[in-house]
């Protein structure tokens, strides 16, 4: 036993029950030098000897010792950065955004204007995106060479992506961020990666990757077309559902084709321009079990009127619209008479397509996701309405899913509205769960050169008066920060 762990020992029992170690009790100076040094200090007392002896153990452990000898080879130093860094005017903010919602503001400010982040910050960024996956892929156009390099020793920060040729020893989860890094910078080399690699992924792979193209499609995925519709016979029910999604929203896939042939031949429109009965077909359909449906004649074919449900719902609607040679105005009639509206609806939101949002919208003035991708003056104006009628509730859902910063009359429009209903509010409660909702959306989403409302009454409460202070304080924050990123009003 050394001087420090005999020291311990009667620390736990009490001085009045042990004896201090003596010289004459440790090992030789060779072997507990600290322990030698210690015994030769007293005090008066026996319990403040003990921690002054304590205290020199304590200092000379702080003090250090030789570092273990390396095992490795020192990692080559990190490359040259090829990004300006952030100038002082617009790092400042940093430490006031960080583990703020404020943050993927101000790395979206960054990436637009071609700069990297302070060279300092890169942990504590790499540390705040760990721990949030949608700072992920804002942080990673800013890291700089330097960031991605100090990326790879640390474990937690493992979620940056991998370069391309890491893909067999990357993770599924690995695998989907190298994907969708490749997809931001170049979409047909993350054509190739799919074209090279899901026909042979795991399952949980595949899945992952599928769903990372549906969040990012584009017109020019239709080369993939081969590859999807190889997987609408996957042995995984989720792969193949996802397959049959994305052919979906491909709107001159062979799937789509094959689901308008099944329209036209289902709807007989009796009277051009009025919708008209179904006539379901017998014969087979060899393809009906790789679109989602069973054959016609098995005995869980569907009736006429599910299978124009089924249609109506995952056939692309220009394709829908072309089998027939229908206006959108006819599809909705046709679905309205059937009972259908509800898949008709669905169909026009995944595949967020305007005309037959527009056409929908005279049955469904008020649903808020046609509003997002109908004309936008139709949304104006039930935004409008909503703010006129005080209506929290539907302003939330029209203003929720539109993504910031919002116009800059709609933004003031939305800050009156505030300031009007607040002011006799002692809590949060008491103003209304919704309006304390839209408080913070307008927070992050107003634009930040709006123009501050007028002040509120003097016999305004305490808590309406600190609400809307630290609403305008986080405004004027993200005006100042758009002023220094250089986007002054625009």
């Amino acid at each position: 036993m050394n001087d420090h762990d005999a020291l311990l020992a009667l620390a736990l029992i009490g001085t009045a029950r042990g004896t201090l170690p003596t010289p004459s009790t440790l090992p030789t100076p060779s072997t507990d030098a600290p322990g030698q040094a210690a015994a030769q200090i007293t005090r008066p007392d026996a319990g403040g000897t003990l921690l002054a002896r304590a205290a020199l153990h304590a200092l000379t452990h702080a003090a250090g010792r030789t570092p273990d000898p390396a095992s490795d080879a020192p990692p080559a130093p990190a490359p040259a950065d090829t990004l300006p860094e952030a100038p002082e005017r617009a790092a400042r903010h940093l430490p006031l955004v960080l583990g703020t919602p404020l943050l993927s503001e101000w790395l979206t400010l960054c990436a637009h204007a071609g700069w990297r982040v302070p060279t300092a910050r890169l942990p504590e960024l790499l540390d705040a995106a760990r721990n949030d996956s949608r700072l992920r892929h804002l942080l990673t156009p800013v890291l700089g060479e330097r960031g991605r390099w100090l990326a790879q020793f640390n474990p937690d920060w493992s979620f940056m992506p991998p370069d391309e040729d890491t893909w067999d020893t990357a993770t599924d989860a690995g695998r989907e961020t190298l994907w969708r890094s490749v997809r931001e910078r170049d979409p047909h080399a993350a054509r190739d990666l799919l074209h090279q690699h899901l026909s042979n992924e795991r399952a949980a792979s595949r899945k992952r990757l599928l769903i990372a193209l549906l969040d990012t499609l584009a017109p020019d995925d239709h080369t993939l077309e081969p590859l999807l519709d190889a997987l609408t016979t996957d042995r995984s029910d989720d792969v193949r559902t996802l397959a049959r999604m994305t052919l979906h929203r491909l709107s001159r896939s062979a799937q789509n084709a094959r689901n308008a042939a099944r329209f036209a031949a289902l709807v007989s429109l009796e009277t051009p321009g009025l919708p008209g009965r179904l006539t379901r077909p017998t014969g087979p359909d060899e393809h009906a079990t790789r679109d989602g449906l069973p054959d016609p004649t098995s005995k869980d074919a569907l009736s006429a009127a599910a299978l124009l449900e089924h249609l109506l719902e995952h056939t692309h609607p220009d394709a829908l619209l072309a089998a027939l040679n229908i206006p959108p105005a006819t599809l909705v009639n046709i679905a309205r008479q059937h009972d259908h509206l509800p898949a008709l609806v669905q169909n026009a939101v995944n595949t967020s397509h305007p005309a037959l949002a527009a056409a929908l919208l005279h049955d469904l003035p008020t649903h808020p996701f046609l509003l997002q991708i109908g004309p936008p003056e139709t949304l104006a104006a039930a935004q409008k309405q909503a703010l006129q009628d005080r209506d929290p509730e539907r302003l939330l859902a029209l203003l929720g899913p539109q993504p910031g910063p919002w116009p800059p009359d709609l933004s003031a429009a939305l800050l009156t509205a505030l300031r009007d209903t607040i002011g006799t509010a002692h809590y949060a409660a008491a103003w209304g769960y919704r309006w304390a909702q839209l408080a913070e959306l307008a927070a992050t989403h107003a634009h930040p050169h709006t123009p501050h409302p007028d002040p509120l009454p003097t016999d305004a409460t305490d808590y309406a008066h600190r609400t809307l202070t630290e609403l305008l304080g986080t405004l004027e924050l993200r005006r100042q920060m758009w002023n220094d990123f250089g986007k002054g009003r625009g």
